[in-house]
């Protein structure tokens, strides 16, 4: 494949997933203003609280499967027996393993309130988010299939149809319970995507036909389970992290600034994902597919790297800019400490979307142990971070904290892959990322300076960058008179910016 048809490919897949991911990042922005209106920080720092613990609960029950269902479905898509074997015995697996997260949690309502919350009044929500958890894993399942048969366009529809329907039912919960919604609000998303991925499997070859012997089922799971389970400890570790950083949060603080907190975390995580979603969505079960082919899998690698990173950069540089008025935006001036985090936290996001294709390439390996301790050093160094910085910098330090550990997450991983795969970047990628994180960093220290000039520099990186992003779209021929037009009034603006 030519180079420019593969980054056609990936700017195909990354435009339908990024499409759906604008779509569903403008609800979620209307969401996340409802929420903070309806309630308040306290809210908030509740909801993330139990969406923690869904996201752990279902990281550790799912045991890593999902993963290593995308991988072996791509593999073995030229063996349809072997790619019906991998779906029937990938299903029944989760249903074993939901239920038996579903009777865990429900035993275990009291423990879990006492230690997130250092009360008893959360049982019944603590027994709901165990049925989201159950659902959930149903639902990764169904994902899975999809992702490793790389329907894109099925994917993409689960975002938007999910975003839409369980933002309308959450939201309606809460504003009719109030506090007591919060828990719909948190269980209507996973029920909503788990029923989608049903509608939308279907289109997909059947495997009635297909039949297995629980001595059949046995060697499967073992092998799914085997890789997996390294899979599954690292996706602990992520949640784990997440929720340990939330409690520090509200044992050293309270429970407004957990709000603080996630509001950021919302945030960032948010317009992130319309990169990271088409990352996982195509990237990884095609760089999976060619991952033997060295040449095409190193050229696959920095041309993904490269789409990311120039058409990330506008939204990167903007929320960078204009954190004040995104925070104040979506949630509100009593939100105002979450504008220095989300700050900090664009910073390493940046380092996060460099780093992430060398992260999947680990994936594609099969390299389970490395995989495993690469997620472990940043888990390590952010909690860490947080932990002992958090008496010298307050809640800021979860900003600082996430730079630092990315920016070492990328170090060892970039030489973790060279090593074990050869890999180096090329000479364009190197100077795009020199730039990148230039920029970044200008903006950022302009913000201490002053806002508004922080605004005004930012404003000029989004369009430059954003002109850029359109040159890149008429290089690999994508052709079009409005962006030929942008393209010459960016050659006039040359002679005064470079990028």
């Amino acid at each position: 494949m030519s180079d420019q048809n593969a980054k056609k490919q990936i700017l195909k897949s990354s435009s339908i997933i990024g499409g759906a991911s604008v779509i569903t990042i403008f609800i979620g922005l209307i969401k996340v203003k409802a929420l903070a209106v309806l309630l308040g920080p306290t809210g908030v720092g509740l909801m993330g609280m139990l969406l923690s613990l869904l996201g752990l609960g279902s990281t550790i029950f799912g045991l890593g499967l999902g993963t290593i269902g995308v991988r072996d479905i791509a593999i073995n898509r030229d063996n349809p027996e072997k790619v019906n074997q991998v779906r029937k015995s990938l299903f029944l697996a989760n249903i074993i393993l939901g239920l038996l997260a579903l009777i865990l949690v429900i035993l275990n309502r009291k423990y879990l309130s006492n230690w997130l919350f250092d009360n008893t009044d959360q049982q019944w929500a603590i027994c709901f988010v165990g049925v989201a958890i159950f659902v959930s894993l149903i639902g990764g399942t169904q994902g899975a299939v999809l992702q490793g048969f790389r329907k894109i366009n099925e994917q993409a529809k689960i975002k938007i149809i999910g975003a839409i329907l369980s933002t309308i039912i959450g939201l309606g919960l809460i504003w009719w319970l109030g506090d007591e919604g919060i828990i719909g609000f948190v269980v209507s998303v996973p029920i909503i995507g788990c029923l989608l991925g049903f509608y939308y499997i279907r289109q997909l070859p059947k495997i009635s036909s297909v039949k297995l012997s629980w001595s059949q089922l046995w060697p499967l799971w073992k092998s799914m389970v085997t890789l997996g389970f390294v899979y599954m400890l690292s996706g602990f570790m992520g949640e784990g992290t997440k929720l340990l950083v939330r409690e520090i949060l509200n044992q050293e603080l309270d429970l407004t600034s957990v709000g603080y907190f996630q509001a950021a975390w919302s945030i960032s995580m948010t317009y992130i994902g319309f990169v990271l979603g088409a990352m996982a969505t195509d990237y990884y079960p095609r760089l999976t597919e060619m991952i033997h082919n060295k040449k095409q899998a190193h050229e696959l690698i920095n041309q993904q790297t490269e789409i990311a990173l120039i058409f990330a950069a506008p939204v990167l540089f903007g929320m960078l800019s204009f954190a004040p008025i995104v925070i104040h935006l979506l949630y509100s001036s009593e939100f105002t400490p979450s504008i220095e985090i989300l700050r900090w936290q664009v910073m390493g996001d940046i380092l996060k979307i460099i780093a992430w294709p060398l992260g999947f390439t680990i994936l594609a390996l099969g390299k389970g142990k490395l995989f495993f301790v690469l997620e472990m050093s940043w888990n390590a160094t952010y909690l860490l971070l947080v932990y002992f910085g958090i008496n010298y910098f307050n809640i800021e330090i979860t900003g600082y904290a996430f730079v630092a550990a990315y920016l070492f997450y990328l170090i060892v991983t970039y030489i973790s892959v060279a090593k074990v795969f050869n890999f180096k970047w090329d000479k364009k990628l190197k100077q795009l990322i020199a730039k990148t994180l230039l920029i970044a960093s200008m903006l950022l220290v302009s913000s201490y300076v002053n806002v508004w000039l922080c605004m005004v520099l930012g404003a000029i990186s989004v369009v430059i960058s954003a002109l850029s992003a359109l040159t890149v779209l008429d290089e690999i021929g994508v052709n079009n008179k409005k962006i030929q037009n942008i393209i010459f009034l960016k050659c006039k603006l040359s002679k005064y910016f470079t990028w």
